[in-house]
């Protein structure tokens, strides 16, 4: 995903500074910035809760985790993802070209990571009616049993994380479309860093992962479906969604151990 574009390193402060633009625009974009509106900004929200002392005291959160990430935790990076502009070409709509999601990743003393990342709104499956609209109860996901200095670690964050309570956020709005999400950061631990980034993306619901034994299905090739579907084993769905962009790859493993796949664009056409 780097060498691709998808991916690229930004700064820890950069981070956390755009977790909380979202909150400030009410949105997953800069409409002011981009001269493109889809919903209402916040002064124009009937019973909107937000105000200045809301905004002051998130801010003291957040710079209470980012204190505690950079003092407690080791080879701290964090990363920026979003579709590569020159992908951008390849869709015929994607009005919000700067749409992307910044995410942290660090280790603690006893080797274990963690990583993490805002929810992330899926527009894309709004036809589908597979979006989920709801507020993840846990803040932290762990894949492993800890113990030790990490335990510790872990609590103090997620004690940090609770106060970050879930934000009310607008995505296409206008039009009766009335789509909105809930923006929290989510955090995971596991044993490699690889492994806490599928996660926490997992958890934002950013990534999806389904292991089946019939694919995609694609309608205009329908011999493909056959291929696929007889001769690969290990068959796995990956959704990616950059909120009214997305990819699904729909990949399996050959006989020789090789692995193949298609991979399908989704996008969303906003038409208030």
């Amino acid at each position: 995903m780097i060498s691709q574009g998808f991916v690229n390193l930004t700064d820890l402060e950069l981070a956390f500074a755009h977790w909380q633009n979202i909150e400030e625009w009410g949105t997953p974009t800069n409409q002011a910035e981009n001269n493109y509106e889809y919903a209402p900004t916040r002064s124009e929200r009937k019973n909107d809760n937000w105000n200045e002392v809301i905004a002051k005291e998130r801010k003291n959160y957040y710079q209470q985790l980012l204190q505690f990430i950079s003092n407690k935790l080791q080879n701290i990076q964090a990363y920026n993802l979003s579709i590569p502009k020159i992908n951008h070409l390849n869709f015929e709509f994607g009005g919000q070209l700067d749409f992307s999601v910044s995410i942290v990743v660090a280790q603690t003393s006893d080797n274990y990571w963690l990583c993490f990342a805002p929810t992330v709104p899926n527009q894309v499956d709004y036809y589908g009616h597979t979006k989920k609209n709801t507020v993840r109860e846990q803040t932290i996901i762990q894949s492993v049993e800890l113990g030790g200095e990490t335990k510790q670690i872990t609590a103090k964050i997620q004690t940090i994380l609770d106060k970050i309570t879930p934000i009310l956020i607008y995505e296409y709005y206008h039009g009766g479309y009335n789509c909105t999400y809930q923006h929290r950061i989510i955090g995971a631990i596991a044993e490699t860093k690889e492994s806490a980034i599928a996660l926490a993306l997992q958890s934002a619901e950013m990534v999806a992962i389904e292991k089946t034994t019939v694919g995609f299905p694609d309608e205009r090739n329908p011999q493909l479906n056959q291929f696929m579907n007889t001769c690969l084993r290990d068959r796995t769905i990956y959704d990616l969604s950059f909120w009214d962009m997305g990819y699904t790859y729909d990949l399996g493993q050959t006989p020789t151990g090789d692995w193949i796949g298609t991979r399908y664009q989704k996008e969303f056409e906003y038409n208030p």
